[in-house]
């Protein structure tokens, strides 16, 4: 934003802002107007102190006082109102109000008006000169702020300022940004479920394997034989009684009506590296 520093402030604030008031410049549509209207202020003989914080026309806002000073701009709402001149007439209909060249004036006042809403935390809202005296926060009208404290007889923007418009307006950029899609937090891989081995051919009690050694590590592994026992590829009397109390914990992968089933099946084999390893 352009700055063109106004001659005629208060520096500093006593008071936290509370309102937002809006004037028409009184000076015709055209390109340079906020411009002119921010020199104007900036020229201003003594006898004439006079400011406002920011100028719009339909393609630029001119900064010409900061937030944080008091313009002079609606006595009675100098120390806790901003105030933003608009280019325009107070006599202007509702329609030439809303013409191409004004919805562009009011489309930079309520960028500049939603950037002070959001600042500052005050609702966009319109007042009424009593909610204005009354102390509510919000937006109003130079005409707002001399029906409140009496102090001028100036009645812009003017009865047909098309305040449903605006404000909607200055709403719709005070809407909530669409939230980006958050990245989902990456989840950790879950452990690939215990693959037991191939279930080896020819492993059956009293039998001779290497295949014997797997399956004695595993009843270790899962509880079911005493880890003291040493391993060798013979599937003897030790291994078939750790089997067989696997069985009897797990009858399901019992042979048919044994309770005492000393063999293990393939169904059996995986079950048990299961419980032995799948941890």
């Amino acid at each position: 934003m352009e700055l063109i520093q106004a001659r005629w402030y208060g520096p500093g604030r006593t008071v936290p802002i509370r309102v937002i008031v809006i004037h028409d410049m009184e000076a015709p549509e055209g390109p340079k107007t906020a411009e002119n209207c921010a020199r104007w202020f900036s020229t201003l003989p003594a006898s004439s102190k006079a400011s406002a914080h920011v100028c719009v026309d339909n393609d630029s806002a001119v900064r010409c006082v900061a937030d944080g000073d008091r313009a002079w701009h609606a006595p009675g709402a100098n120390s806790d109102g901003l105030g933003i001149e608009l280019a325009g007439y107070a006599r202007q209909s509702r329609a030439e109000w809303l013409d191409q060249y004004s919805k562009g004036v009011l489309e930079q006042a309520a960028r500049v008006v939603a950037g002070w809403c959001e600042k500052h935390k005050i609702p966009a809202v319109k007042l009424s000169a009593a909610e204005l005296k009354a102390g509510k926060r919000g937006i109003v009208g130079h005409r707002d702020v001399s029906a409140a404290y009496r102090q001028t007889d100036h009645t812009d923007p003017g009865p047909n300022f098309p305040w449903d418009y605006f404000l909607a307006r200055v709403n719709a950029y005070l809407k909530p940004k669409p939230s980006q899609p958050s990245k989902p937090t990456p989840s950790k891989p879950t452990p690939p479920k215990y693959r037991a081995p191939a279930f080896p051919k020819g492993l059956r009690p009293n039998a001779s394997a290497p295949s014997a050694r797997t399956l004695q590590r595993a009843l270790k592994a899962a509880g079911f034989m005493n880890k003291s026992v040493p391993e060798a590829d013979n599937y003897g009397p030790k291994t078939q009684e750790g089997v067989g109390i696997f069985h009897r914990k797990y009858p399901q992968y019992a042979a048919k009506g044994s309770t005492w089933d000393v063999a293990i099946g393939p169904k059996g084999w995986a079950a048990l590296f299961s419980l032995a390893y799948g941890k």
